[in-house]
Parts: structure tokens; C-alpha cells; sequence
């Protein structure tokens, strides 16, 4: 059996911002020519129109330098992976907010809370790295608090192993949700 063994990925803000750079910079090239001069704004919620004014101000030395932290944090994890065969985290770095009042009606712009909650899970986006989530609690509030494993790159299996080890050790405490379908079973 393995053993636990503490480690700190560097600079992890620093990541995330160059993951920032990096989505909204493709997302403005791949957007730009085709669809965001014919697109009817009236279409999209401020949320949308705040962040693609953002992305397009991105400059290419901005984007070139978010990949040469993306080689530096690809460096990083590297190194864990030489002593440790998954970085355990916790899903998100706060449990979810409450949707403010005209969310649905014109978007939500939040960067501080995406920050929070996204915190631990750029590392698989960003880096290209897997990484698998299951259930292990519940905060005060009821809501769901999740356990990540990121794992070196073609490690599926051990992801796949620790997720469902964690899995069946938390299965008493986790309910399902109030809507909640069993894709796995065989219903005929």
C-alpha cells in the first residue's frame, strides 16, 4: 500500500491566470473572423460581451508568455509525479455561491468566486493532465464538496482506481441527487 506524501505546486496563481490568457486568447481566434463581427450582442448576456472584450485584448506576447508558463508548470508537475502517482486535491477551492438575482437574465461575471472554484482543477485543463472527481462530504450548507486526483499523463487507470477506492470508503455518506439518472445500469 502507497503512502501520503506532501507536496506544493508552485505558483499556482500564476497558472491560472496564464490558463485565463490562454482560453480567452483562443477563444477570441477562433471566434474572431467568423462569428464576433456578425454577431447580434442583443444574443449574448454581459457576462459573455465583458469577457470577449477582455479575451480581444490579450496581445500575443501575453499568450506567448502564459505557454511559457504553461512549459514551467508542465516542469513542476513533473517533479511531483517523480515521487507521487496523483496530486490529491480538493475539487474546488470554495463550495458553490449563491446565483445572484438577475444571473439568469443578463449573465454572471464573477471572477472572484470562478477563481475560488476553479482553483484546483486548472492544472487537468491548462496542462492537459487527467484528473478525476468524486463526492466525499457535504459542507454546513448541504451542498456537495468533492476530492480531485490529477494523475501524470496516461495514468487513466490509476485515477480510475483511487476515485473509485475513495468512492466506495465515502459511498455511506454521499445521497444522490433529487434528479439523478444511472447511465450504468441495465434496464431492459
Amino acid at each position: 500500500h502507497g503512502k501520503t506524501v506532501d507536496v506544493t505546486v508552485p505558483e499556482v496563481e500564476e497558472m491560472r491566470l496564464a490558463h485565463y490568457v490562454t482560453m480567452g486568447a483562443e477563444c477570441s481566434a477562433s471566434l474572431a473572423a467568423k462569428y464576433l463581427e456578425k454577431l447580434d450582442k442583443s444574443e449574448i448576456g454581459w457576462d459573455v460581451r465583458i469577457a470577449l472584450s477582455a479575451y480581444g485584448s490579450f496581445s500575443s506576447r501575453a499568450y506567448l508568455n502564459a505557454q511559457r508558463i504553461r512549459n514551467r508548470q508542465m516542469y513542476f508537475h513533473n517533479k511531483i509525479f517523480e515521487t507521487a502517482d496523483a496530486i490529491v486535491t480538493p475539487m474546488t477551492g470554495v463550495t458553490a455561491y449563491a446565483l445572484q438575482d438577475d444571473a439568469l437574465r443578463t449573465g454572471e461575471l464573477d471572477y472572484i468566486n470562478a477563481a475560488a472554484i476553479s482553483r484546483y482543477s486548472i492544472a487537468g485543463n491548462f496542462l492537459g493532465l487527467p484528473a478525476i472527481t468524486v463526492t466525499v462530504g457535504y459542507d454546513r450548507g448541504g451542498l456537495p464538496v468533492g476530492l480531485q486526483f490529477i494523475g501524470r499523463p496516461w495514468a487513466e487507470a490509476t485515477l480510475l482506481h483511487l476515485a473509485y477506492a475513495m468512492q466506495e470508503a465515502c459511498s455511506k455518506s454521499c445521497r444522490k441527487p433529487m434528479v439523478s439518472f444511472d447511465l450504468l445500469s441495465k434496464k431492459e
